[in-house]
């Protein structure tokens, strides 16, 4: 898959941490007791093998070189090539925490950096400000992944080739003139984009500070956790402090701060965003593009961007003295002023990347378009199955909703309680999914409250990008026969169970680790294979090799027993008699009617997208980067695949009355 998005520095004072904040710095003897927690915990791997700390050193180099634009191949060589003996010394130095074949490896990296910083200097005067990119062609290597460089030279001839690439996308974003004009500046900027990741590894803060001893271990600690981590297989990761603190973010909607989301343009940090009803936007006192200059009277020019966030969010205070820069136009030019303003701490609602509801009139009612982007819950109270609850009162409430499409295409997944009670929300009673560990241990997650909030026709919307808990909802409302999945040919195929620390305000250290495989009622489980559309009506990511099959170490797909018969197995004998009385009555029955209607529902859907001359043409041409860049064509392609998807949940609509006729007349017969 190409290289699809490059990176801006954003920060959102809730998703940052500062490098090194209160958390306690790691030292060498902690790779072994993290370690040993992570592979407690995990399905297949419970000690270090030497087959693990093969595998870490290549990810070690991978996670820092991943565009092979630093490393030389016989410089990598003796790293990715250790003997059985080589092995077996290095599991002898890792059990008395020695670090020491890492640190070598780290020192090479520092010396690649120096190097890869002059050539970038010395290419960039060479490079003509009208200059168009070349492709690379790597013919020894087929895959997706490029080889290392094999000398010098062509190390050098990728650096220049990645700073004309990079040229080429600024045009593209503002123009050959403006480009021309601040051609000096926009090497800056690329260097100062590839310095972020290079000053971690020469232990030096973004203004040139040489970290501590301390630090410095930290983070070469940090790198060998990572590498490790991944080593087991491609899900489970150890994460440092600012990541743990975004994915806290994400799973959870909140962050205890003042609401704002942070940029940096130039070196200044400027205000890009002020979240909805957090505590900048209700006092009205702040803009967009307004520049921080202090934080409670301490100046945040020498700081990093990090740093800032840290302060913006500490928890002791619940206040915050903000002192601002503003510029606006005016008849003579521009104005500056400065104020001061004081902001109150406090837990900030999520509403970005939640649900997104929309209506389409159909007859005499409507059809529901109901996006939801992940599956959370917060301490706040806000959780995925509030959310879908309330769009669909919010619908019904509207008029007469005759259907629903819901929307998991970019569902990435979250909480698997959150999956159950979503799918839930479609369903009586009965098993949702059910885990089972590498012990032989099944557990079973049910949905128990007897209600159905929409019983209508359902179209569950996917993509190749639909994955882990999404994927639960998709497959069991698919085995219950009461929606259809419409989408890629198949859904991502991650049907692994993490468990993970960074929501555990006790833990001290920060990872996931892949503990079992979930099922859904059928006994299916996506992983790998993915969740089959009942209809297939491809998305921009239908011509590129997304999924679980195409990962290192990816576990198989298997099967267990299908519930639709709970069997209560994990049930104490004492509460069984509740479950037969008042969940056993009430089991969702399997639907049958959508399952009957899918080759009339394919056939018609089929002749639509044969007919449809945009969506034929992206069909054919796919697999062109420039269709998958540009961001126009891709939201047109999703909007013919929603416009699709509503279409056939307007053909169930239409065929359901007919086969409901059909039912009738041979009930009476």
């Amino acid at each position: 898959m190409p290289n699809i998005f490059r990176f801006i520095c954003v920060a959102l004072v809730f998703l940052s941490v500062s490098l090194f904040s209160a958390e306690e710095l790691l030292e060498k003897g902690d790779v072994e007791k993290v370690m040993q927690q992570i592979m407690s915990r995990h399905v297949d791997h419970k000690k270090m093998s030497q087959d693990i700390l093969k595998k870490s050193f290549r990810l070690y180099i991978d996670q820092f070189d991943t565009d092979r634009l630093y490393l030389l191949e016989d410089e990598v060589r003796p790293y990715l090539h250790m003997s059985r003996g080589e092995l077996g010394e290095l599991l002898r130095l890792y059990q008395r925490n020695n670090l020491i074949k890492y640190e070598q490896l780290h020192q090479l990296i520092q010396k690649a950096i120096l190097r890869a910083r002059e050539i970038r200097k010395e290419a960039w005067q060479g490079i003509a400000v009208h200059e168009q990119p070349q492709v690379e062609v790597d013919d020894d290597d087929p895959s997706t992944k490029r080889s290392f460089a094999r000398s010098l030279q062509q190390l050098k001839t990728r650096i220049r080739d990645d700073l004309v690439l990079f040229l080429d996308d600024e045009r593209d974003l503002y123009g050959a003139q403006t480009v021309a004009k601040r051609y000096e500046k926009v090497f800056e900027n690329y260097d100062r984009g590839m310095k972020r990741k290079e000053d971690e590894y020469l232990f030096t803060d973004p203004y040139g500070k040489v970290l501590t001893q301390a630090e410095s271990e930290n983070l070469v600690v940090i790198h060998v956790l990572k590498a490790l981590a991944k080593s087991l297989d491609s899900h489970t990761k150890f994460l440092k402090p600012s990541e743990a603190f975004d994915m806290r973010v994400r799973l959870e909607k909140g962050f205890h701060g003042v609401g704002i989301v942070l940029q940096e343009k130039d070196g200044k940090k400027m205000i890009s965003r002020l979240v909805k009803d957090g505590p900048a936007e209700r006092t009205g006192l702040l803009k967009v593009n307004d520049e921080i200059l202090e934080v409670d009277g301490v100046q945040v020019s020498e700081g990093s961007l990090g740093d800032l966030v840290d302060k913006l969010r500490d928890k002791n205070e619940s206040r915050v003295t903000l002192k601002v820069k503003r510029t606006s136009s005016s008849w003579g030019g521009e104005e500056e002023k400065e104020l001061k303003v004081t902001l109150h701490r406090e837990m900030v609602a999520m509403d970005e990347g939640r649900v997104d509801v929309a209506t389409e009139k159909f007859g005499n009612g409507m059809i529901g378009m109901i996006t939801l982007h992940s599956f959370y819950q917060g301490k706040n109270g806000i959780t995925s199955e509030k959310d879908v609850r309330n769009a669909i009162r919010g619908l019904q409430k509207q008029g007469k909703l005759r259907g629903v499409v819901i929307d998991l295409r970019d569902n990435s997944g979250g909480f698997l309680s959150q999956a159950v009670k979503v799918a839930g929300l479609f369903i009586t009673n009965g098993v949702v999914v059910v885990s089972k560990y590498s012990s032989g241990e099944e557990r079973y997650y049910r949905d128990m409250d007897g209600k159905v909030t929409f019983d209508g026709p359902i179209v569950v919307l996917t993509s190749k990008a639909t994955a882990s808990a999404a994927e639960i909802v998709a497959q069991a409302l698919q085995d219950y026969g009461v929606a259809i999945v419409v989408g890629d040919e198949q859904t991502y195929g991650k049907g692994t169970i993490q468990s993970q620390t960074f929501t555990d305000n006790k833990s001290t250290s920060h990872f996931k680790v892949t503990v079992g495989k979930y099922y859904t009622v059928s006994g299916r489980t996506p992983q790998k294979e993915g969740v089959k559309a009942d209809v297939v009506v491809p998305s921009i990511l239908t011509h590129y090799d997304i999924g679980e099959e195409f990962l290192e170490s990816a576990m198989g797909p298997d099967k267990i027993k299908p519930s639709f018969t709970d069997p209560l197995r994990d049930i104490k004998p004492g509460l069984q008699p509740w479950f037969m009385r008042f969940y056993m009555p009430t089991l969702q029955e399997r639907e049958s009617v959508w399952r009957r209607m899918l080759p009339k529902l394919r056939n018609k859907s089929t002749s639509r997208i044969s007919k449809n001359e945009e969506y034929q043409e992206f069909l054919k041409n796919g697999k062109d980067e420039e269709v998958f860049h540009d961001e126009d064509l891709r939201n047109e392609i999703e909007d013919h695949q929603m416009a699709e998807a509503v279409n056939i949940l307007k053909d169930m609509i239409t065929l359901e009355s007919r086969y409901d006729q059909v039912d009738r007349r041979v009930a009476e017969q």
